[in-house]
């Protein structure tokens, strides 16, 4: 019997733009899909915004509406997906690249952020830059608020150049955030958001002309070698 995997957004499910990289990579393999704020309302939903000292995350609603959302209130209502997916999938990935200390996952779940900061670990040491040997790793992230988090999470690995591009705002705004990357002289681009697609990595890997790394497709790699997908 196939195992099904589960797929679980810190904003409303299903999410289309999405799940195309998991059945790509897992071609047959149900899914089943969850979202944090599945059911709410879009005013219970404003409810959940950041305040000042809040950790911002940024997800869309199912209309397409992009939400700005503090973590503080997303983890329990995370934790009831992941409890809920235990019982119905052999492996649960958590689709944001955000960092969620207060979850305790049941059986087998990816946590994005990790499998990203491998996978970019892995290929920035060949990648410095040809004038100077420095490595400047541009970050794309959904926020500004983000700015200083995305600095300490990718500083260990080269200078980081973090550049705010909303998946949900459209392509214009992506292809300013990739020209600012490219004057910058980013010397490769991680793509530090589940909601950036595969033809938004096309975009900034055409405008950069440097190794850009999506964060989706990383995990869905990482699910198809858990599943045992062919």
């Amino acid at each position: 019997m196939v195992r099904a995997l589960g797929l679980v957004t810190i904003g409303q499910s299903p999410r289309a733009d999405l799940v195309e990289e998991y059945e790509r990579a897992l071609p047959g393999v149900p899914i089943v899909q969850a979202g944090a704020l599945d059911d709410l309302s879009e005013g219970q939903v404003l409810g959940l915004r950041p305040e000042p000292g809040d950790e911002v995350l940024v997800s869309r609603l199912r209309t397409g509406r992009e939400v700005r959302l503090a973590r503080r209130h997303l983890e329990p209502r995370l934790q009831v997906c992941l409890d809920r997916m235990v019982r119905e999938v052999g492996l649960t990935v958590l689709l944001c690249t955000g960092e969620f200390p207060a979850l305790r996952p049941r059986g087998l779940v990816l946590v994005p952020q990790r499998v990203l900061h491998h996978v970019v670990s892995a290929v920035v040491d060949g990648v410095r830059g040809p004038a100077d040997g420095v490595m400047r790793l541009g970050v794309l992230i959904p926020d500004p608020a983000q700015e200083a988090s995305a600095a300490a999470r990718w500083g260990a690995l080269g200078e980081v150049i973090a550049v705010a591009a909303s998946p949900y705002r459209g392509a214009e705004v992506l292809e300013t955030a990739a020209k600012a990357l490219r004057d910058a002289r980013a010397s490769a681009v991680v793509m530090d958001c589940i909601g950036y697609t595969r033809p938004m990595r096309r975009v900034v890997a055409g405008i950069t002309d440097v190794p850009a790394i999506l964060a989706n497709a990383s995990v869905a790699m990482i699910a198809r070698e858990v599943l045992g997908g062919a």
